[in-house]
C-alpha cells in the first residue's frame, strides 16, 4: 500500500509540474474579479490638418484695416486686410511659424501697417482635414479664437469665431 501512495504521489506531482489543463496564473488565483481585455485605444492623432481660409463671422477693424482672413497652411499662416474707404491696398501679412493642433492655435503676425496681431484659440471642430469634409464645415463655425492687437490707446483684445472656406487657388 506504500507503493501505491508513492505512485498516486508522483502522478500527483507530475500533474501539477506538466499541468492537467489551463491553470490560473499565480496574480489571479483567489481573485474574485475575473480577467478583463484590456481596451482598444484608438490611435494617436499624429497630424491635425487645418490648411484653408478662415473667415471672421463679425468684422474686425485693425488700425484702419478689416481683417478678411487668415489662411493656415501646415505650419505658417498669413493674415488678409483690406482697406476701409479711401485706402486701397490690400494688405497680406506673413505670420511665420504657428502652432497649429486641434486644441491650440497661436498665430503671430507682424507689419508695418498693422503692428504686432497675434490670434489664440482652439479649433470647435477637432477632426481637422476640413477640405474633405466641405459638406460638414463649410458654413459652420470652426475656429473660437482672440485677436490681440496695440491700438494707439494700448492693446485691445476681441474674441471672433472663424468659419472654414477651402483655397480659392490665388490671392
Amino acid at each position: 500500500m506504500r507503493e501505491i501512495s508513492v505512485v498516486s504521489f508522483c502522478l500527483m506531482l507530475a500533474g501539477v509540474a506538466w499541468g492537467s489543463g489551463p491553470q490560473p496564473s499565480r496574480e489571479l488565483r483567489g481573485s474574485s474579479v475575473p480577467p478583463t481585455l484590456a481596451p482598444a485605444h484608438a490611435p494617436q492623432q499624429t497630424w491635425f490638418d487645418a490648411r484653408g481660409r478662415y473667415l471672421p463671422t463679425r468684422e474686425v477693424t485693425v488700425k484702419g484695416r478689416r481683417l478678411q482672413y487668415l489662411e493656415l497652411s501646415v505650419h505658417y499662416a498669413t493674415i488678409q486686410l483690406s482697406p476701409l474707404a479711401g485706402d486701397t491696398e490690400t494688405v497680406l501679412v506673413d505670420c511665420g511659424r504657428s502652432t497649429i493642433t486641434p486644441d491650440t492655435l497661436r498665430v503671430s503676425c507682424a507689419g508695418d501697417a498693422i503692428g504686432t496681431l497675434t490670434i489664440t484659440g482652439a479649433f470647435l471642430d477637432k477632426k481637422g482635414g476640413f477640405s474633405h469634409r466641405l459638406e460638414e464645415v463649410l458654413n459652420e463655425e470652426i475656429l473660437e479664437a482672440i485677436v490681440t492687437y496695440r491700438e494707439p490707446g494700448g492693446a485691445r483684445s476681441v474674441p471672433l469665431r472663424f468659419r472654414y472656406t477651402p483655397f480659392t487657388g490665388a490671392r
